[in-house]
């Protein structure tokens, strides 16, 4: 049976022993893989550490064994960067692929939805919690990227699509949820739905306090408990407190050590990143121009 074949082989592809949770997900591939339904769409979320990027890299070299064709996409240029690093193919942004640009009479044609020329091709899109389905200017095709992503899949001969993402994850701009990881959004656009949730942390968490933390997290939202969280510390190596007064000190030391492109610092809102920003610039960087090289 083909779906038991296609199981098997995910299976094997894989480079630890699955969860139930993951043997499931397993399960629902191979009959997703399986299937003459092109009208189906497989929805894959995970928490962090749950294993979504190992099953995507075993997906990926089970489609190459059965000689089928795989397009890697992402919403970013750094999210598909991250997907072409652990899965070993090549991945491209989500507009890259699926606009081209319409000549204009000023030479700043619009973007326009492309024609799918693929045959017998799965689609896998990571990071699908930020694809919005509006925007407030159609510069690129009709303005809702979800909605052109699936015309895109679907304009291909025997074509499907998988979105990989984590609800936890903020939503793009402006909504409330991501319209990529909801069913009922997703089958408002007549489409079938397979949808298959991990939860099982797998990634060892004795040694890294952000996903301990981070499971911690996830653990009061599914609770629906909205008070801020305790964070743990003293036990890990990766995570540590530090004052307000040390915090140049120490991304000045991560950019030495690390590189520029290494160190992130998260902030809670863009009043704060600004602020971030302009002291990073002025006292770790001497960058006193509006505009820097670089």
């Amino acid at each position: 049976m083909l779906r038991k074949f296609i199981s098997t082989l995910l299976l094997e592809n894989l480079e630890f022993q699955p969860t139930p949770g993951q043997v499931d997900l397993i399960q629902e591939l191979g009959a997703f893989l399986a299937s003459e339904d092109y009208g189906e769409i497989m929805v894959l979320k995970g928490y962090a550490g749950t294993g979504k990027t190992t099953l995507v890299k075993s997906l990926v070299q089970t489609l190459h064994t059965l000689k089928q064709k795989s397009v890697l996409l992402a919403p970013t240029g750094r999210a598909a960067k991250v997907l072409s690093a652990y899965s070993g193919h090549q991945a491209w942004t989500i507009h890259k692929k699926i606009y081209r640009q319409k000549s204009g009479k000023d030479g700043l044609g619009e973007f326009v939805l492309d024609r799918n020329l693929h045959k017998q091709t799965c689609f896998i899109v990571d990071e699908a919690s930020m694809i919005g389905d509006r925007s407030p200017d159609a510069f690129f095709g009709s303005g809702d990227l979800l909605r052109d992503l699936m015309d895109y899949v679907e304009g291909g001969s025997q074509c499907r699509l998988v979105l990989v993402g984590d609800t936890a994850q903020l939503p793009p701009v402006g909504l409330e949820i991501s319209p990529a990881l909801n069913r009922d959004r997703l089958e408002s656009f007549g489409y079938t739905i397979r949808e298959i949730e991990l939860t099982d942390v797998v990634r060892q968490t004795q040694d890294s306090g952000i996903l301990y933390n981070a499971t911690i997290i996830r653990s009061l939202i599914t609770a629906g408990i909205v008070d801020y969280p305790g964070f743990h510390f003293d036990a890990f190596p990766d995570v540590q407190m530090i004052s307000g007064t040390e915090l140049l000190e120490a991304i000045g030391s991560s950019f030495d050590r690390y590189g520029i492109a290494e160190t992130i610092v998260v902030t809670r809102s863009n009043k704060r990143a600004n602020k971030f920003n302009a002291g990073i610039r002025s006292q770790i960087l001497w960058r006193e121009e509006q505009i820097s090289p670089g």
